[in-house]
C-alpha cells in the first residue's frame, strides 16, 4: 500500500504542481499584455488563472498523499525532512490560494476576462494605479510558492 500511495503522491506532484508553478510565474505578465490590448495575451491570461485556480486546487492532493504514506508507514514519522517538506508544501499551497489567486482574479475581473458567474463586481476590479503593485506582488508571491516546491524536492529526496 505504501508504495502504490508513494507512486500517487509522485504522480501528482509531477501533474499538478508543474504545470501550476509555471501558470503562477507567467500569469502577471500576459495580463499585463492583454491590458494593452493585446488579445492572444488576453486569452493566454485566461488559460494561465484557470490552470492556476483549478490545478492549484489538484496540488492539495500533493501533501495529503504525502500525509497518507506518512500513516501507512510510522517510519516516516521519525524523519524531520518529511514533515518539513509536507509543511512546506502546505504553506505553498496556502500562499496560491489566499495570496495569488485572489489577485490574479482581481486582474481578470478589471480586464473583463472573468465569467459572469465569477465575477463579483465589488471585489473583482483593479484601479488604474493599482496595476504595477499587484503584478509586483504576484511575481514575488510566485517566486515564493516556486522556492517553497523546491524547497520540499530537495527535503524528499536528498
Amino acid at each position: 500500500m505504501t508504495t502504490i500511495l508513494i507512486a500517487l503522491h509522485v504522480l501528482a506532484a509531477v501533474l499538478f504542481i508543474g504545470p501550476v508553478t509555471i501558470a503562477v510565474s507567467l500569469f502577471q505578465g500576459q495580463a499585463l499584455q492583454a491590458r494593452g490590448g493585446d488579445a492572444r495575451a488576453a486569452g493566454a491570461a485566461r488559460v494561465l488563472h484557470r490552470l492556476s485556480s483549478t490545478y492549484g486546487v489538484l496540488a492539495a492532493l500533493v501533501p495529503l498523499l504525502g500525509v497518507a504514506v506518512m500513516f501507512t508507514d510510522r517510519m516516516y514519522f521519525s524523519q524531520s525532512q518529511y514533515l518539513l517538506a509536507i509543511g512546506a508544501a502546505v504553506i505553498a499551497w496556502i500562499i496560491l490560494l489566499i495570496l495569488i489567486i485572489p489577485r490574479q482574479k482581481k486582474m481578470m475581473g478589471a480586464l473583463g476576462l472573468l465569467d459572469p458567474d465569477d465575477l463579483d463586481p465589488e471585489s473583482d476590479t483593479l484601479a488604474e494605479d493599482q496595476w504595477e503593485g499587484t503584478k509586483t506582488q504576484l511575481s514575488m508571491f510566485g517566486g515564493i510558492f516556486a522556492l517553497l516546491w523546491l524547497i520540499m524536492f530537495v527535503l524528499m529526496y536528498v
